[in-house]
């Protein structure tokens, strides 16, 4: 079911009243996919490989380094590509991250609406990293990524963990995600999903950006 495309023009009571947004990490919070491009094709150049096809690029972009790498290398090179994820020159990836035009404008409106904010993420051990270069750490909590649960995403097991620690109900909280797994994980946890820059998704709100949001969030909650 096709939802509603927010723009400036919205009615302020298409938003529902909401306490919590959990978010994506990649492709939502920050543009990362230059630096997934770099990361994996590292990978595959070191073991002599061709770049990755697009049909890899889309997958990287989804799923866990694990999977990622599991996916797009042959079985006899996979032991060995872990190890090397411990390289230090793999950091360069992070100069290709950039934070989303207009997010922490947001970021800062959610907080002083007391709407609390979390991280649900296929990312590992490098969500921490990223969040903290890009001086938005301090607006989420919790951050789930793939480490800390027996199940990553498209499994729900992040969205219950984070209405658990938050106290509240999933028709407390909206879902913000740019792949089928965000969808699929929000469906199965009974979460509202809103949609960024990813109009062929199902979802109840497709969001073309931030500034857009923040402004319907704002004339919503004046409309209240």
């Amino acid at each position: 079911m096709q939802g509603i495309h927010l723009s400036d023009i919205t009615p302020p009571d298409v938003i529902k009243k909401i306490k919590g947004v959990i978010f994506d990490c990649d492709g939502v919070l920050i543009s990362s996919f230059e630096s997934n491009m770099w990361y994996y094709n590292w990978f595959k150049s070191r073991f002599g490989l061709s770049a990755m096809d697009k049909d890899e690029e889309q997958y990287v972009f989804a799923h866990t380094v694990f999977e990622s790498l599991k996916h797009i290398l042959p079985e006899e090179n996979y032991q060995e590509a872990l190890e090397l994820r411990e390289l230090p020159e793999l950091e360069e990836a992070l100069s290709y991250i950039n934070i989303q035009d207009g997010l922490r404008e947001l970021l800062v409106w959610l907080r002083d609406n007391n709407i609390r904010m979390a991280v649900n993420t296929n990312r590992t051990d490098s969500l921490s990293t990223v969040l903290q270069n890009l001086d938005i750490d301090e607006f989420f909590s919790p951050t789930v990524t793939s480490t800390l649960l027996p199940n990553s995403k498209p499994h729900p097991d992040g969205v219950y963990y984070i209405l658990d620690k938050w106290g509240m109900k999933a028709k407390d909280v909206v879902y913000i995600g740019d792949t089928w797994v965000d969808e699929t994980c929000a469906s199965r946890a009974g979460v509202e999903f809103w949609s960024f820059c990813s109009p062929k998704l199902n979802a109840s709100l497709y969001i073309s950006d931030y500034w857009v949001l923040k402004n319907s969030l704002e004339k919503s909650k004046k409309n209240v």
